[in-house]
Protein backbone atom coordinates (compact mmCIF):
# COMPACT_ATOMS: atom_id res chain seq x y z
CA UNK A 1 0.00 0.00 0.00
CA UNK A 2 1.26 3.73 -1.00
CA UNK A 3 2.24 5.71 1.76
CA UNK A 4 0.42 9.17 2.35
CA UNK A 5 1.78 12.42 1.18
CA UNK A 6 1.59 13.48 5.12
CA UNK A 7 3.00 9.94 6.04
CA UNK A 8 5.81 10.68 3.45
CA UNK A 9 6.50 14.54 4.32
CA UNK A 10 6.35 13.10 8.21
CA UNK A 11 9.08 10.60 7.34
CA UNK A 12 11.44 13.10 5.58
CA UNK A 13 11.15 15.94 8.45
CA UNK A 14 12.28 13.04 10.81
CA UNK A 15 14.64 11.76 9.28
CA UNK A 16 16.04 15.34 8.57
CA UNK A 17 15.99 15.96 11.91
CA UNK A 18 17.75 12.47 12.97
CA UNK A 19 20.35 13.64 10.03
CA UNK A 20 20.72 17.20 12.09
CA UNK A 21 21.19 15.63 15.04
CA UNK A 22 23.84 13.56 14.04
CA UNK A 23 25.49 16.03 12.08
CA UNK A 24 25.96 18.48 14.89
CA UNK A 25 27.53 15.40 17.10
CA UNK A 26 29.86 15.02 13.72
CA UNK A 27 30.91 18.55 14.02
CA UNK A 28 31.92 18.58 17.25
CA UNK A 29 33.56 15.50 17.22
CA UNK A 30 35.65 16.73 14.43
CA UNK A 31 36.73 20.01 15.78
CA UNK A 32 37.71 17.98 19.05
CA UNK A 33 40.66 15.86 16.01
CA UNK A 34 41.29 18.84 13.81
CA UNK A 35 42.38 21.42 16.73
CA UNK A 36 45.49 21.59 17.85
CA UNK A 37 45.24 20.52 22.30
CA UNK A 38 45.58 23.50 24.53
CA UNK A 39 44.29 25.89 21.65
CA UNK A 40 41.96 28.27 22.63
CA UNK A 41 39.14 27.30 20.25
CA UNK A 42 39.61 23.88 21.40
CA UNK A 43 39.56 24.33 25.26
CA UNK A 44 36.08 26.95 24.48
CA UNK A 45 34.82 23.77 22.55
CA UNK A 46 34.30 21.92 25.63
CA UNK A 47 32.34 24.73 26.85
CA UNK A 48 28.30 24.72 26.63
CA UNK A 49 28.44 28.53 25.97
CA UNK A 50 31.00 28.07 22.91
CA UNK A 51 27.50 27.73 20.62
CA UNK A 52 26.60 31.34 22.01
CA UNK A 53 29.83 32.26 21.08
CA UNK A 54 29.22 31.68 17.50
CA UNK A 55 26.59 33.24 17.69
CA UNK A 56 27.48 36.46 19.29
CA UNK A 57 30.17 36.51 16.62
CA UNK A 58 27.77 36.24 13.56
CA UNK A 59 25.92 38.62 14.97
CA UNK A 60 28.62 41.48 14.13
CA UNK A 61 28.32 40.87 10.63
CA UNK A 62 24.86 40.41 10.23
CA UNK A 63 24.05 43.47 11.60
CA UNK A 64 26.36 45.14 10.05
CA UNK A 65 25.40 44.17 6.26
CA UNK A 66 21.89 44.68 7.34
CA UNK A 67 21.98 47.99 9.07
CA UNK A 68 24.15 49.12 5.40
CA UNK A 69 21.13 48.25 3.35
CA UNK A 70 18.94 51.17 4.97
CA UNK A 71 21.48 53.38 5.86
CA UNK A 72 22.50 55.49 3.27
CA UNK A 73 18.78 56.13 2.85
CA UNK A 74 19.12 59.37 5.28
CA UNK A 75 22.61 60.11 3.81
CA UNK A 76 20.90 61.45 0.07
CA UNK A 77 20.15 64.98 0.85
CA UNK A 78 23.90 65.07 1.86
CA UNK A 79 25.13 63.25 -0.73
CA UNK A 80 23.40 64.76 -3.17
CA UNK A 81 24.23 68.29 -1.96
CA UNK A 82 28.37 67.33 -1.69
CA UNK A 83 28.60 65.42 -5.64
CA UNK A 84 26.36 68.11 -7.27
CA UNK A 85 24.18 65.38 -9.25
CA UNK A 86 20.37 64.72 -9.01
CA UNK A 87 18.53 62.05 -6.53
CA UNK A 88 17.35 59.72 -9.32
CA UNK A 89 21.09 58.70 -10.08
CA UNK A 90 22.16 58.53 -6.44
CA UNK A 91 19.66 56.16 -5.17
CA UNK A 92 21.64 53.68 -7.28
CA UNK A 93 23.91 53.51 -4.23
CA UNK A 94 21.08 52.38 -2.36
CA UNK A 95 19.47 49.96 -5.29
CA UNK A 96 22.96 48.54 -6.02
CA UNK A 97 23.85 46.87 -2.65
CA UNK A 98 20.16 45.17 -2.82
CA UNK A 99 20.24 44.41 -5.83
CA UNK A 100 23.76 42.24 -5.59
CA UNK A 101 22.69 40.74 -2.45
CA UNK A 102 19.32 39.43 -3.73
CA UNK A 103 21.16 38.11 -6.99
CA UNK A 104 24.27 36.12 -5.42
CA UNK A 105 22.70 34.88 -2.43
CA UNK A 106 21.97 31.44 -3.11
CA UNK A 107 25.46 30.71 -4.75
CA UNK A 108 27.24 32.21 -1.98
CA UNK A 109 25.54 29.55 0.20
CA UNK A 110 26.04 26.90 -1.92
CA UNK A 111 29.83 27.84 -2.12
CA UNK A 112 30.48 28.21 1.47
CA UNK A 113 28.75 24.30 1.94
CA UNK A 114 31.43 22.83 -0.68
CA UNK A 115 34.26 25.13 0.33
CA UNK A 116 33.87 25.89 4.25
CA UNK A 117 31.84 28.13 6.18
CA UNK A 118 34.66 29.92 8.45
CA UNK A 119 36.99 30.95 5.72
CA UNK A 120 34.06 31.92 3.48
CA UNK A 121 32.26 34.15 6.43
CA UNK A 122 35.64 35.63 7.21
CA UNK A 123 36.59 36.69 3.45
CA UNK A 124 33.02 38.47 3.20
CA UNK A 125 33.73 40.46 6.31
CA UNK A 126 37.20 41.07 5.11
CA UNK A 127 35.40 42.16 1.56
CA UNK A 128 32.50 44.24 3.68
CA UNK A 129 35.06 46.11 5.50
CA UNK A 130 37.36 47.11 2.65
CA UNK A 131 34.51 47.95 0.88
CA UNK A 132 33.30 50.79 3.78
CA UNK A 133 37.00 52.03 3.66
CA UNK A 134 36.51 53.17 -0.14
CA UNK A 135 32.79 54.01 0.44
CA UNK A 136 34.08 56.72 3.22
CA UNK A 137 36.86 57.70 0.78
CA UNK A 138 34.67 58.36 -2.45
CA UNK A 139 34.83 61.78 -4.20
CA UNK A 140 32.28 61.22 -6.84
CA UNK A 141 29.20 58.74 -7.61
CA UNK A 142 31.48 56.20 -9.73
CA UNK A 143 33.54 55.57 -6.67
CA UNK A 144 30.64 55.18 -4.25
CA UNK A 145 29.25 53.21 -6.77
CA UNK A 146 31.97 50.66 -6.84
CA UNK A 147 32.85 50.45 -3.57
CA UNK A 148 29.30 49.47 -2.38
CA UNK A 149 29.37 46.94 -4.73
CA UNK A 150 32.53 45.21 -3.22
CA UNK A 151 30.59 46.37 0.37
CA UNK A 152 27.52 44.21 -1.14
CA UNK A 153 29.93 41.03 -2.39
CA UNK A 154 30.50 40.98 1.47
CA UNK A 155 27.49 40.95 2.14
CA UNK A 156 26.02 38.43 0.45
CA UNK A 157 28.83 36.16 1.77
CA UNK A 158 27.87 37.00 5.26
CA UNK A 159 24.02 36.53 4.74
CA UNK A 160 24.18 33.60 2.84
CA UNK A 161 26.53 31.46 5.48
CA UNK A 162 25.15 33.14 8.82
CA UNK A 163 22.27 31.00 9.55
CA UNK A 164 24.31 27.54 8.34
CA UNK A 165 27.31 27.97 11.03
CA UNK A 166 24.21 28.43 13.93
CA UNK A 167 22.17 25.59 12.24
CA UNK A 168 25.26 23.21 12.68
CA UNK A 169 26.51 24.83 15.93
CA UNK A 170 23.68 24.80 17.60
CA UNK A 171 21.92 21.25 18.91
CA UNK A 172 17.94 21.17 17.68
CA UNK A 173 16.64 21.82 21.28
CA UNK A 174 18.61 25.19 21.31
CA UNK A 175 18.37 26.05 17.33
CA UNK A 176 15.09 27.85 17.07
CA UNK A 177 16.18 30.15 20.14
CA UNK A 178 19.29 31.16 18.26
CA UNK A 179 17.68 31.17 14.76
CA UNK A 180 14.92 33.69 16.59
CA UNK A 181 18.04 35.55 17.82
CA UNK A 182 19.61 36.39 14.54
CA UNK A 183 16.27 37.18 13.29
CA UNK A 184 16.00 39.99 15.50
CA UNK A 185 19.36 40.87 14.75
CA UNK A 186 18.72 40.93 11.04
CA UNK A 187 15.13 42.71 11.38
CA UNK A 188 16.66 45.60 13.67
CA UNK A 189 19.82 46.13 11.29
CA UNK A 190 17.25 47.09 8.77
CA UNK A 191 14.37 48.68 10.46
CA UNK A 192 17.44 50.69 12.79
CA UNK A 193 19.58 51.63 9.88
CA UNK A 194 18.10 55.43 9.89
CA UNK A 195 18.54 55.94 13.17
CA UNK A 196 21.73 55.36 13.73
CA UNK A 197 22.86 56.99 10.22
CA UNK A 198 21.30 60.02 11.39
CA UNK A 199 22.97 60.32 14.67
CA UNK A 200 26.36 59.21 12.71
CA UNK A 201 25.29 61.94 9.78
CA UNK A 202 25.51 64.43 12.57
CA UNK A 203 28.66 63.59 14.67
CA UNK A 204 30.62 63.61 11.43
CA UNK A 205 28.93 63.77 8.03
CA UNK A 206 27.89 61.12 6.19
CA UNK A 207 31.28 58.90 5.96
CA UNK A 208 31.11 57.97 9.28
CA UNK A 209 28.64 56.05 8.56
CA UNK A 210 30.90 54.38 6.39
CA UNK A 211 33.97 54.96 8.54
CA UNK A 212 31.89 53.01 11.44
CA UNK A 213 32.64 49.71 9.90
CA UNK A 214 36.18 49.47 9.81
CA UNK A 215 36.54 48.74 13.56
CA UNK A 216 33.58 47.04 14.19
CA UNK A 217 34.99 44.76 11.46
CA UNK A 218 38.37 44.03 12.53
CA UNK A 219 36.84 43.22 16.00
CA UNK A 220 34.59 40.54 14.21
CA UNK A 221 37.56 39.35 11.91
CA UNK A 222 39.55 38.62 14.76
CA UNK A 223 36.77 36.59 16.99
CA UNK A 224 35.62 34.69 13.62
CA UNK A 225 39.05 33.53 13.34
CA UNK A 226 39.34 32.46 17.11
CA UNK A 227 35.83 30.86 17.69
CA UNK A 228 34.38 30.28 14.34
CA UNK A 229 34.74 26.21 13.58
CA UNK A 230 34.90 25.34 9.68
CA UNK A 231 32.68 23.13 8.90
CA UNK A 232 31.03 22.33 5.36
CA UNK A 233 28.34 20.46 4.15
CA UNK A 234 28.50 17.14 2.25
CA UNK A 235 28.84 17.97 -1.14
CA UNK A 236 31.81 17.35 -3.94
CA UNK A 237 33.75 20.36 -4.11
CA UNK A 238 33.91 20.26 -8.19
CA UNK A 239 29.65 19.86 -8.50
CA UNK A 240 28.85 24.03 -8.33
CA UNK A 241 25.82 24.90 -10.88
CA UNK A 242 27.81 27.92 -11.72
CA UNK A 243 25.47 28.56 -14.79
CA UNK A 244 22.33 27.64 -12.85
CA UNK A 245 24.09 30.83 -10.10
CA UNK A 246 24.34 32.76 -13.58
CA UNK A 247 20.45 32.01 -15.03
CA UNK A 248 19.76 33.35 -11.17
CA UNK A 249 21.35 36.19 -11.16
CA UNK A 250 20.14 37.98 -14.26
CA UNK A 251 16.53 36.76 -13.03
CA UNK A 252 16.44 38.33 -10.01
CA UNK A 253 18.59 41.46 -11.43
CA UNK A 254 15.72 41.85 -13.79
CA UNK A 255 12.88 41.27 -11.32
CA UNK A 256 14.64 43.56 -8.95
CA UNK A 257 15.21 46.28 -11.36
CA UNK A 258 11.27 45.87 -12.59
CA UNK A 259 10.24 46.33 -9.21
CA UNK A 260 12.33 49.52 -7.68
CA UNK A 261 12.47 51.44 -10.52
CA UNK A 262 9.31 50.88 -12.40
CA UNK A 263 7.05 53.91 -11.06
CA UNK A 264 10.28 56.24 -12.10
CA UNK A 265 10.95 54.25 -15.48
CA UNK A 266 7.14 53.41 -15.97
CA UNK A 267 5.65 50.36 -15.69
CA UNK A 268 5.49 49.81 -20.31
CA UNK A 269 8.63 51.85 -20.47
CA UNK A 270 11.39 50.80 -22.58
CA UNK A 271 13.71 50.22 -19.33
CA UNK A 272 11.01 48.38 -17.47
CA UNK A 273 10.36 46.01 -20.20
CA UNK A 274 13.65 44.91 -20.59
CA UNK A 275 14.31 44.03 -16.88
CA UNK A 276 11.22 42.39 -16.94
CA UNK A 277 12.14 40.29 -20.06
CA UNK A 278 15.45 39.75 -18.42
CA UNK A 279 13.51 38.15 -15.47
CA UNK A 280 10.99 36.01 -17.54
CA UNK A 281 14.22 34.59 -19.78
CA UNK A 282 16.70 34.24 -16.98
CA UNK A 283 13.78 32.36 -14.83
CA UNK A 284 13.20 30.14 -17.69
CA UNK A 285 16.43 29.09 -18.29
CA UNK A 286 17.14 28.88 -14.69
CA UNK A 287 14.11 26.63 -14.14
CA UNK A 288 15.25 24.40 -17.48
CA UNK A 289 18.62 24.26 -15.86
CA UNK A 290 17.88 23.15 -12.88
CA UNK A 291 16.02 20.38 -13.89
CA UNK A 292 18.70 18.85 -15.90
CA UNK A 293 21.81 18.71 -13.82
CA UNK A 294 22.76 16.53 -11.11
CA UNK A 295 23.47 18.94 -8.63
CA UNK A 296 21.46 21.91 -8.83
CA UNK A 297 21.86 25.63 -7.29
CA UNK A 298 18.57 24.94 -6.09
CA UNK A 299 16.89 21.81 -5.75
CA UNK A 300 13.41 22.38 -6.70
CA UNK A 301 11.95 18.93 -5.70
CA UNK A 302 12.19 20.26 -2.51
CA UNK A 303 9.08 23.25 -2.91
CA UNK A 304 7.07 19.64 -3.08
CA UNK A 305 7.64 20.31 0.74
CA UNK A 306 4.69 22.39 2.37
CA UNK A 307 7.26 23.21 5.40
CA UNK A 308 9.72 24.34 2.78
CA UNK A 309 7.30 25.92 0.46
CA UNK A 310 4.90 27.51 2.36
CA UNK A 311 7.46 28.74 4.79
CA UNK A 312 9.52 30.69 2.33
CA UNK A 313 5.93 32.05 1.23
CA UNK A 314 5.29 33.23 4.25
CA UNK A 315 8.59 34.29 4.85
CA UNK A 316 8.69 36.36 1.49
CA UNK A 317 4.88 38.09 2.51
CA UNK A 318 6.11 39.04 6.07
CA UNK A 319 9.20 40.95 4.46
CA UNK A 320 6.80 42.40 1.95
CA UNK A 321 4.15 43.52 5.15
CA UNK A 322 7.06 44.78 7.17
CA UNK A 323 8.13 47.35 4.26
CA UNK A 324 4.98 49.17 4.25
CA UNK A 325 4.99 50.87 8.39
CA UNK A 326 8.84 51.36 7.52
CA UNK A 327 8.21 53.12 4.92
CA UNK A 328 4.24 54.87 5.31
CA UNK A 329 5.02 55.10 9.44
CA UNK A 330 7.23 57.84 9.20
CA UNK A 331 5.47 59.96 6.74
CA UNK A 332 2.16 59.78 9.17
CA UNK A 333 3.96 60.63 11.95
CA UNK A 334 5.92 63.71 10.70
CA UNK A 335 3.62 64.81 8.05
CA UNK A 336 -0.16 64.17 9.35
CA UNK A 337 0.68 64.59 12.77
CA UNK A 338 3.07 66.90 12.71
CA UNK A 339 5.63 65.24 14.95
CA UNK A 340 9.58 66.47 14.55
CA UNK A 341 11.72 63.95 12.73
CA UNK A 342 14.19 63.06 15.88
CA UNK A 343 11.16 61.88 17.98
CA UNK A 344 9.26 60.09 14.71
CA UNK A 345 12.77 58.23 14.93
CA UNK A 346 12.34 57.15 18.54
CA UNK A 347 8.77 56.00 17.99
CA UNK A 348 9.57 54.18 15.25
CA UNK A 349 12.16 51.99 17.12
CA UNK A 350 9.89 50.63 19.40
CA UNK A 351 8.78 48.42 16.62
CA UNK A 352 12.70 47.02 16.76
CA UNK A 353 12.60 46.58 20.49
CA UNK A 354 9.85 44.46 20.20
CA UNK A 355 11.26 42.09 17.68
CA UNK A 356 14.16 42.12 19.77
CA UNK A 357 12.63 40.84 22.62
CA UNK A 358 9.52 38.64 20.79
CA UNK A 359 12.26 36.70 17.65
CA UNK A 360 14.25 34.98 20.83
CA UNK A 361 11.36 34.24 22.68
CA UNK A 362 9.08 32.54 19.41
CA UNK A 363 12.87 30.81 18.51
CA UNK A 364 12.30 29.00 21.89
CA UNK A 365 8.53 28.40 22.35
CA UNK A 366 9.26 26.68 18.31
CA UNK A 367 11.91 24.35 19.55
CA UNK A 368 9.24 22.99 22.95
CA UNK A 369 5.87 22.99 20.82
CA UNK A 370 6.75 22.66 16.94
CA UNK A 371 6.99 26.02 14.35
CA UNK A 372 3.53 26.42 13.26
CA UNK A 373 1.26 27.01 15.95
CA UNK A 374 3.63 30.52 17.52
CA UNK A 375 4.08 31.52 13.71
CA UNK A 376 0.77 31.40 13.09
CA UNK A 377 -0.21 33.37 16.43
CA UNK A 378 2.76 35.87 15.48
CA UNK A 379 0.96 36.63 11.88
CA UNK A 380 -2.37 37.38 13.50
CA UNK A 381 -0.54 40.05 15.85
CA UNK A 382 0.28 41.31 12.84
CA UNK A 383 -2.86 41.19 11.76
CA UNK A 384 -4.21 43.68 14.05
CA UNK A 385 -1.39 45.67 14.72
CA UNK A 386 -1.95 46.65 11.03
CA UNK A 387 -5.56 47.30 11.00
CA UNK A 388 -4.92 49.32 13.76
CA UNK A 389 -2.63 51.65 11.97
CA UNK A 390 -5.10 51.84 9.04
CA UNK A 391 -7.50 53.35 11.43
CA UNK A 392 -5.58 56.24 12.77
CA UNK A 393 -6.20 60.02 12.32
CA UNK A 394 -5.57 63.31 13.17
CA UNK A 395 -6.14 62.51 16.81
CA UNK A 396 -3.85 59.32 17.37
CA UNK A 397 -1.82 59.87 20.20
CA UNK A 398 1.57 58.55 21.40
CA UNK A 399 0.20 55.64 23.15
CA UNK A 400 -1.64 54.41 19.75
CA UNK A 401 0.97 54.92 18.35
CA UNK A 402 3.32 53.05 20.22
CA UNK A 403 1.17 50.43 21.13
CA UNK A 404 0.38 49.63 17.52
CA UNK A 405 4.06 49.66 16.64
CA UNK A 406 4.96 47.56 19.44
CA UNK A 407 2.25 44.73 19.02
CA UNK A 408 3.46 45.09 14.70
CA UNK A 409 7.41 44.60 15.95
CA UNK A 410 6.23 41.31 18.61
CA UNK A 411 3.96 39.65 16.12
CA UNK A 412 6.65 39.42 13.12
CA UNK A 413 9.72 38.47 15.77
CA UNK A 414 6.91 35.70 17.04
CA UNK A 415 6.43 34.77 13.66
CA UNK A 416 10.07 35.06 12.07
CA UNK A 417 12.39 32.52 14.27
CA UNK A 418 9.48 29.54 13.95
CA UNK A 419 9.21 29.72 10.56
CA UNK A 420 12.99 30.10 9.43
CA UNK A 421 13.31 27.14 11.68
CA UNK A 422 10.92 25.44 9.66
CA UNK A 423 12.47 26.06 6.15
CA UNK A 424 16.06 24.85 7.18
CA UNK A 425 14.60 21.93 8.86
CA UNK A 426 12.83 21.25 5.52
CA UNK A 427 15.65 21.87 3.65
CA UNK A 428 18.21 19.43 2.27
CA UNK A 429 20.51 18.53 5.77
CA UNK A 430 23.77 18.64 3.83
CA UNK A 431 23.32 21.47 2.11
CA UNK A 432 22.32 24.44 5.14
CA UNK A 433 24.24 27.02 3.36
CA UNK A 434 21.92 26.97 0.36
CA UNK A 435 18.87 27.11 2.17
CA UNK A 436 20.44 30.08 4.21
CA UNK A 437 21.24 31.45 1.43
CA UNK A 438 17.35 31.14 -0.05
CA UNK A 439 16.33 32.74 3.01
CA UNK A 440 17.77 35.73 3.17
CA UNK A 441 17.30 36.24 -0.56
CA UNK A 442 13.35 36.09 -0.37
CA UNK A 443 13.67 38.68 2.65
CA UNK A 444 15.82 40.81 0.85
CA UNK A 445 13.26 40.58 -2.25
CA UNK A 446 10.20 40.82 -0.09
CA UNK A 447 11.88 44.18 1.13
CA UNK A 448 12.58 45.06 -2.28
CA UNK A 449 9.22 44.15 -3.73
CA UNK A 450 7.31 45.45 -0.44
CA UNK A 451 8.59 48.91 -1.32
CA UNK A 452 7.17 48.94 -4.80
CA UNK A 453 4.14 47.45 -4.10
CA UNK A 454 3.56 50.37 -0.82
CA UNK A 455 4.32 53.35 -3.64
CA UNK A 456 2.11 51.42 -6.43
CA UNK A 457 -0.47 51.93 -3.77
CA UNK A 458 -0.55 55.43 -4.04
CA UNK A 459 -0.97 55.52 -8.22
CA UNK A 460 -0.01 59.10 -9.58
CA UNK A 461 -0.51 60.46 -6.61
CA UNK A 462 3.39 59.75 -5.36
CA UNK A 463 4.24 61.78 -7.85
CA UNK A 464 2.24 64.58 -6.13
CA UNK A 465 2.81 66.76 -3.20
CA UNK A 466 -0.18 65.49 -0.80
CA UNK A 467 -2.45 67.18 1.51
CA UNK A 468 -1.95 66.11 4.90
CA UNK A 469 -6.33 64.86 4.38
CA UNK A 470 -4.85 63.23 0.61
CA UNK A 471 -1.74 61.71 2.24
CA UNK A 472 -3.68 60.13 5.61
CA UNK A 473 -6.03 58.84 3.32
CA UNK A 474 -3.41 56.71 0.72
CA UNK A 475 -1.15 55.85 3.60
CA UNK A 476 -4.88 53.99 5.44
CA UNK A 477 -5.00 52.56 1.84
CA UNK A 478 -1.92 50.85 1.63
CA UNK A 479 -1.83 49.58 5.25
CA UNK A 480 -5.00 47.65 4.06
CA UNK A 481 -3.54 46.05 1.37
CA UNK A 482 -0.72 45.09 3.62
CA UNK A 483 -2.94 43.47 6.14
CA UNK A 484 -4.68 41.83 2.83
CA UNK A 485 -1.05 40.47 2.67
CA UNK A 486 -0.92 39.32 6.26
CA UNK A 487 -4.29 37.83 5.88
CA UNK A 488 -2.27 35.48 3.12
CA UNK A 489 0.80 34.41 5.18
CA UNK A 490 -1.40 33.82 8.07
CA UNK A 491 -3.59 31.04 5.90
CA UNK A 492 -0.28 29.69 4.93
CA UNK A 493 0.64 29.28 8.66
CA UNK A 494 -2.94 28.31 10.07
CA UNK A 495 -2.69 25.54 7.04
CA UNK A 496 0.69 23.82 8.66
CA UNK A 497 -0.87 24.16 11.95
CA UNK A 498 -4.10 22.17 10.07
CA UNK A 499 -1.22 19.61 8.25
CA UNK A 500 0.35 18.99 11.75
CA UNK A 501 -2.71 17.73 13.30
CA UNK A 502 -3.46 15.64 10.36
CA UNK A 503 0.04 13.70 10.96
CA UNK A 504 -0.83 13.89 14.72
Amino acid sequence: MGLSSDMRENRIGSGGRRIYNSSFKHIHESMSQQLVSGSLKSRLALSPSYPWMILATIAIGTFMANVDGSILNIALPELQRDFGIELARLQWVVSAYLLVITAILPAMGGLSDRFGRRNFYLSGLFFFTLGSVFCALSGDLNQLLAARLIQAFGASMIMGNSMAIIVTSFPSGKRGQALGIISSVVAIGTLTGPAVGGVLIERGGWPLIFWINVPIGVIGVVMGWLLLPNTKGSVKSGSFDARGAVYFFCAMSGLVLFLSNGHLWGWLGGYSMVSLACAVLGGIAFVREELRVPEPLIDLSLFRRPSFALGLAACYLSYVVMAFPALLMPLFLNMVLDIPLSETGWIMSSQAIAMMVMAPIGGGLADRFGYARPAAFGMLMTLAALLWMASFDFGTGHLQLLGALVLFGGGLGLFMSPNNTSVIEAGPPEKPGVTAGLIATVRNFGRVSGVAFAVLMFGDAATMVLTAPSLAHHISVALMVAAGLTLLALGLSFGRVYGRRKKD
